[in-house]
């Protein structure tokens, strides 16, 4: 019995010393593009357009604890993202699309807008994605690796503007960061690799994809114009709106 647990015992050390544990911290850049995908919004047809590109940055840091193939790894991110729309308000206040949304923000804004318009949804969220971490062997030069996990998204702001001009409501019950859920879960993968520049240093790459599984509009919410009776914001029958992203994260890594 002795013998068996101290061969456990000898084992065990000798696996640990080969596992290239470490424990890292570093910071991450992550420019990106972003969307808010909505049925409603995609089947809009001429009325309604999705902008081709839009782009921003976040950034933010990490940690990670590995060892050679596998570990766990969280990161705190600030992500500004959102989706830009091209359309036609002119009879929008039937339909459940974002052109009706649109003459909604206007109208409570004090504002008349008819025709054409530009219009931009953009959101700010705290993200901490909580991450799984498989990797080839981590003692190489370089190396590949997978991160797949959930992420909580912590809503800190919203800013919704028409024809290049932020909306707000003075005069109503709301506020822009209150037509959104503030806490929705995404899920998150990424693939990419390291490169190990010195035995304390390391460089990561990472195509990154996150979407959202919950609705990011607070359907439930209600406004209440000049303290008139509340009525619903959002029209019944609009579709959930997920949000997503797409993006190249860079990681630089300091490891203990």
């Amino acid at each position: 019995m002795k013998k068996t647990i101290l061969l456990i015992a000898v084992t065990f050390v000798f696996t640990q010393s080969n596992a290239q544990n470490n424990l890292s911290f570093g910071l991450r850049l992550n420019p990106e593009f972003t969307a808010l995908l909505n049925k409603t919004d995609a089947n809009a047809g001429d009325e309604l357009d999705y902008a081709k590109h839009f782009g921003y940055a976040s950034f933010g840091f990490g940690t990670a604890y590995n060892m050679n193939h596998i570990g766990f790894a969280v990161d705190i991110l600030f992500s500004r993202e959102g989706q830009a729309f091209t359309g036609n308000i002119n009879g929008a206040s039937e339909n459940n699309n974002y052109s009706s949304e649109v003459a909604l923000q206007s109208f409570l804004a004090g504002e008349i807008v008819t025709g054409n318009y530009t219009a931009l949804a953009e959101l700010n969220f705290i993200k901490v994605p909580l991450m799984l971490s498989l990797s080839s062997d981590r003692s190489k030069v370089a190396y590949f690796n997978c991160l797949v996990g959930p992420q909580l998204n912590f809503l800190q702001g919203v800013a919704q503007e028409v024809n290049g001009k932020d909306h707000t409501y003075p005069n109503t019950n709301i506020e822009p960061k209150d037509l959104y859920k503030p806490l929705t879960l995404d899920g998150i993968l990424a693939l990419g690799g390291g490169l190990n520049i010195f035995s304390h240093f390391e460089v990561t790459a990472h195509l990154r994809f996150d979407y959202g599984f919950s609705d990011v509009e607070n359907k439930d919410v209600t406004v209440s114009y000049l303290g008139l009776p509340a009525v619903n914001f959002y029209n019944d029958g609009r579709s959930s709106t997920h949000n997503a992203t797409a993006a190249l994260m860079v990681g630089l890594n300091f490891k203990l």
